[in-house]
């Protein structure tokens, strides 16, 4: 009886350190797969932005959780879900909640480039959610990169388990510090007749104001510049691809008419400069929006290659007596729209031919 006994003991031991290493060599799968997984995500993004030097003693947090946040209408657009433009805003008001150890130089920090944005979901009219934050590379005191999220809130089964959190928008977003300038491209920009162009007259609430610091051989001073921010960018952007596709009567006609809307579904490439506009004498001016649309997959997929641009020195007479002025490059984007049978929320080629003439 005590050797079957031994023997009975003797099996189960084998069992579970069996087991144990079975779920042990899984676990290690699947850190290994995610570990690979971010590993190539970061390798993709240093491989296609200016290379940055890592900050290997940081004295800042390296991820944080911001408080909740609730879907006001204020955020939402003519669909009921949060306009595009409004997911930059809430990454900005959400960084202020990352921890510094110099929290005096919270305010000069200024959004300027925003990659790999993926429209998923949107939060319903009412509901709530929070947005993370992952310091991904840091250049100093000058640039930070993070990865940014926008969840749902996290919650838990009556179990005490987990339930899934749903990712309604993602990004990659870089700070600047604004006594250290992000600086924009010199040549003049030259006109192109791939580029669709209009004008919007851009009022002071569009600016932003940052500290920018000058430097002379007798001292370094600080004074107030003003640039346009990305969420303003993304408007006027947004502003020219509806006149493009016909206003807002032309695309109400083809929702209820052809059952058709788009939606943006990814920003790319978007960027801007605190540098381009230099004095307060150009709140108010005309910016140029100038848009190269690009349809893919029969017209399903449209890519938008946005720039935005202003007309400086209007007011300077030369020597002939006639004004003179230069076009400078203000901020540029890549948007990707995605047409939708609004019934399923699918995608869909079946365009009316006049939508096809124009986005061919």
């Amino acid at each position: 009886m005590s050797h079957l006994r031994y023997r009975t003991t003797l099996a189960t031991i084998s069992f579970f350190l069996l087991t144990f290493v079975i779920i042990g060599q899984q676990a290690f799968s699947f850190v290994f797969l995610t570990n690979q997984q971010h590993l190539s995500r970061l390798s993709t993004l240093l491989s296609s932005t200016t290379p940055l030097v890592r900050d290997e003693t940081p004295t800042k947090t390296t991820a944080f959780t911001s408080p909740k946040f609730c879907v006001y209408i204020e955020d939402t657009d003519a669909y009921g879900v949060i306009y595009n433009s409004n997911y930059v805003r809430q990454y900005e008001r959400a960084l202020i909640h990352a921890p510094r150890d110099d929290d005096t130089k919270r305010k000069q920090w200024v959004l300027t480039a925003i990659t790999n944005q993926k429209f998923r979901s949107s939060p319903k009219l009412g509901s709530e959610y929070v947005v993370t934050g992952q310091l991904m590379d840091s250049l100093a005191d000058n640039t930070e990169v993070w990865q940014m999220e926008m969840t749902s809130v996290p919650t838990h089964d009556i179990d005490g388990n987990a339930n899934d959190v749903i990712v309604y928008n993602a990004a990659i977003v870089t700070l600047s510090s604004t006594p250290h300038l992000s600086t924009s491209p010199n040549e003049e920009v030259s006109s192109s007749e791939l580029y669709h162009k209009q004008s919007f007259p851009c009022y002071p609430d569009e600016f932003d104001m940052h500290i920018q610091t000058t430097t002379s051989t007798e001292a370094q001073t600080q004074h107030h510049a003003y640039h346009i921010p990305i969420r303003s960018v993304s408007n006027f952007f947004e502003r020219h691809r509806t006149i493009f596709l016909g206003g807002p009567d032309k695309l109400r006609k083809m929702q209820q008419e052809d059952g058709i809307i788009f939606v943006v579904t990814a920003l790319d490439d978007g960027e801007m400069w605190l540098d381009a506009i230099d004095g307060a004498n150009h709140l108010g001016r005309d910016v140029i929006v100038e848009t190269k649309f690009v349809a893919k997959r029969r017209g399903m997929v449209v890519e938008c290659y946005h720039r935005l641009l202003m007309d400086m020195n209007i007011n300077d007479v030369d020597e002939q007596g006639s004004t003179s002025k230069s076009r400078k490059l203000l901020a540029k984007a890549t948007m990707t729209m995605m047409a939708l049978n609004k019934e399923t929320h699918r995608p869909t080629s079946k365009l009316p031919q006049w939508l096809m003439d124009l986005i061919s």
